[in-house]
């Protein structure tokens, strides 16, 4: 009887270990995280996860834990994306977000460190759910960079400022 309950007091060790550290992991990248690569950095915020592999035709993508209620519950409570576009300009881009949006409530153009930018908050339609979506466009040389974070309306007062941290992180390299 001991020669059984020594390696299962062993093995229910093991189980309880190999919980904790899959546990801490999952937490861990959830947290905020600094990233960089060969085309720009940026600043994961708090409570996102980032795919290794970003979502398809994106450079960079990340989404909250928690999807939405009450009708929403198919789309995150809030979602990050990069997408890069060669050969097109802002304008361009600017003209196909207000062209898809239901509504802008605020647009604002300029240069940043030599670049030239765009901020456009707009209200949309994806499926059955309303969401508010704010683009960050940045011009380099060779393309366009297009910031995106959608967020559902109920949830935009508690993802603002790491909304706004994820937009104002981004830089090109």
């Amino acid at each position: 009887m001991l020669m059984i309950l020594i390696p299962g007091l062993i093995l229910v060790g093991l189980m309880i270990w190999a919980s904790t550290r899959i546990k801490r992991s999952a937490a861990m990248a959830f947290e905020r995280e600094d990233i960089e690569t060969p085309e720009f950095t940026l600043v994961k915020p708090e409570g996102f996860l980032a795919p290794v592999d970003p979502a398809e035709g994106t450079v960079f993508s990340a989404y909250s834990k928690d999807f939405g209620k009450d009708g929403n519950d198919r789309h995150r409570q809030a979602a990050l994306e990069i997408r890069r576009f060669a050969g097109t300009g802002i304008d361009e881009l600017l003209e196909t977000i207000r062209s898809e949006a239901d509504e802008v409530s605020e647009e604002q153009t300029g240069i940043i460190d030599g670049q030239r930018c765009a901020t456009i908050i707009v209200e949309r339609a994806d499926d059955d759910a309303r969401l508010e979506t704010h683009y960050r466009l940045i011009s380099s040389p060779n393309a366009v960079y297009q910031l995106s974070v959608n967020v559902l309306p109920e949830n935009k007062d508690e993802f603002q400022p790491r909304i706004d941290s994820f937009l104002n992180s981004f830089s090109l390299s």
